[in-house]
């Protein structure tokens, strides 16, 4: 093939040349097959790359079907059960819910109810004729001044920087009108998370972007002055993300625009390193006095912490700490390994961390084992999407619920995977101009806030038709899951004597 093409190429020039002879006014021609006979060259050359070096000009074609394999598949290829990380089905529920359109299908289910794995809840033979609930849930231990009303569904932790401004303004205002959290990721608190009036769960990570010192170690003055904006209503400390528990992690410095780095307290232009682990504390004893300075500084706001469980008893003697030097965080927000980023390790991405449904489950048994579950809230975070998801998270013990890419979705996201490329398509996470303002914000805060509303509004019908009037009546015997051809078992069932078999002892 490699000899072809130059024997190819030597023909066509020539072709040209005599072509061009007795035909002057076809010159414009060669404009088409010089540039094509350069790339050939070029790959002919190459060293790097055996397909294009094998079939010059032609290989182009196998790579680009293989950058773009996702995309072809997702567009194309797959029916609506099948797209990864989450099906049509589950894009086309949030797509109609933002839309506020007809949420309904014709022709039943496409998804198997003989398949191993599947899941539904059991209604009731009498509906309830009544929701007597707000979805709101008061986070704040006793140790907190001023506990803050959250609704059930939260904007997860998206930065600036990772997503667009155009996507942040949305969320903001999105967030302001349907009443719920915008929480604000890692990278800083800025104008855009303040420009609607929508309630701020501020967060920090290892990086302590916003509020760090020339050094890049934790600010008080800095966090002070954020933590008291009217706006903030909870602090939450990162210690690990789904996607890359245990992993820290790099801002390019090709990334680390001169807006990036102001909001970040970090010197534009520069790679920036966000550790594993944080400078402020090193052990559990350590990080409740951290969050006592934190309620200290922001005037007595809920402080929470953020993790993805990997080892167990780590997070028992975590738990047994709070518990015996009689402080605790005000919430701990839980992150499934299958939680979205990004960016991520690879290693951390696909095989790190525990999923969110058994590490709900572990962390709400430990809670109760050392008498915390009520002072302590639990928010549940790992693809959440429909009512039924938000659900199956408060069975377990979630009492609020965090969603990322299903907000994502309500904004225009195709899931194309190019998250860590600055080549979005739909303008939400990267920062080029051109396709930033594909965004328009006066739209898309009404399709968020439509999302959020709808699906609230879809939990009520849910609970009514399990004839459930509260959430007080929320209970894991009401979810079925298949676990093979001829067996199934109800949540209670499989959850409820601990983890993988371990017995959770329960004081409360």
């Amino acid at each position: 093939m490699r000899k072809g093409f130059i024997i190819t190429a030597i023909f066509l020039v020539a072709a040209y040349i005599v072509m061009v002879f007795w035909h002057p006014h076809l010159w414009w021609i060669g404009l088409i097959i010089l540039p094509l006979l350069v790339l050939g060259l070029v790959d002919y050359f190459q060293e790097s790359n055996n397909i294009r070096r094998t079939y010059p000009l032609l290989g182009r074609i196998t790579n680009l079907l293989e950058e773009q394999r996702h995309v072809i598949q997702e567009t194309l290829l797959l029916n609506r059960t099948e797209g990864q990380p989450f099906t049509l089905i589950q894009k086309e529920i949030v797509y109609k819910r933002a839309a506020d359109a007809l949420i309904n299908q014709p022709f039943g289910t496409q998804i198997p109810y003989d398949k191993v794995g599947r899941e539904w809840f059991t209604h009731s033979t009498y509906p309830a004729k009544q929701i007597n609930d707000d979805f709101r849930v008061l986070i704040g231990s006793s140790h907190c001044l001023k506990p803050y009303s959250a609704s059930i569904l939260n904007l997860a932790g998206m930065s600036f920087g990772s997503i667009s401004k155009n996507a942040t303004l949305a969320f903001n205002g999105g967030a302001k009108i349907a009443g719920f959290a915008q929480n604000t990721g890692e990278g800083g608190f800025t104008p855009y998370h303040q420009e609607y009036g929508a309630d701020i769960i501020f967060q920090f990570g290892t990086g302590y972007f916003g509020c760090r010192d020339a050094e890049g170690n934790f600010d008080a003055k800095k966090f002070a002055d954020i933590a008291t904006n009217d706006v903030v209503k909870m602090i939450e400390i990162k210690i690990s993300q789904g996607a890359k528990p245990g992993f820290g992690a790099i801002l390019p410095a090709k990334k680390n625009t001169k807006e990036i780095a102001k909001f970040r307290d970090v010197e534009q232009g520069t790679e920036i390193h966000s550790p594993a682990f944080h400078s402020a504390f090193d052990n559990d004893v350590e990080m409740l006095r951290f969050i006592r300075k934190l309620r200290k500084l922001s005037k007595g706001k809920p402080v929470g912490i953020k993790l993805c469980i990997g080892q167990q008893d780590e997070f028992e003697r975590m738990v047994q700490t709070f518990a015996e030097k009689q402080n605790c965080p005000d919430f701990i927000a839980i992150d499934g390994a299958e939680g979205g980023s990004g960016a991520a390790h690879m290693e951390s991405l696909h095989w790190a961390g525990m999923p969110i449904i058994e590490a709900i489950h572990f962390a709400n048994g430990i809670l109760k084992k050392y008498g915390l579950r009520d002072e302590i809230k639990v928010m549940a975070a790992g693809k959440i999407i429909s009512a039924f998801d938000i659900y199956r998270m408060m069975a377990l013990g979630a009492d609020a619920c965090y969603s990322a890419r299903g907000m994502m979705f309500a904004l225009g996201c195709v899931q194309s995977l190019k998250c860590n490329l600055d080549t979005c398509p739909t303008g939400i996470t990267t920062m080029v101009p051109s396709r930033v303002a594909s965004i328009v914000v006066k739209d898309k805060k009404t399709k968020v806030a439509n999302y959020h509303k709808n699906t609230i509004e879809g939990f009520k019908e849910l609970l009514k038709s399990m004839g459930i009037e509260n959430r007080k009546g929320i209970d894991k015997k009401y979810i079925v899951r298949r676990i093979n051809e001829n067996e199934t078992k109800t949540y209670q069932e499989l959850y409820s004597n601990g983890l993988n078999g371990r017995k959770i002892k329960s004081n409360g």
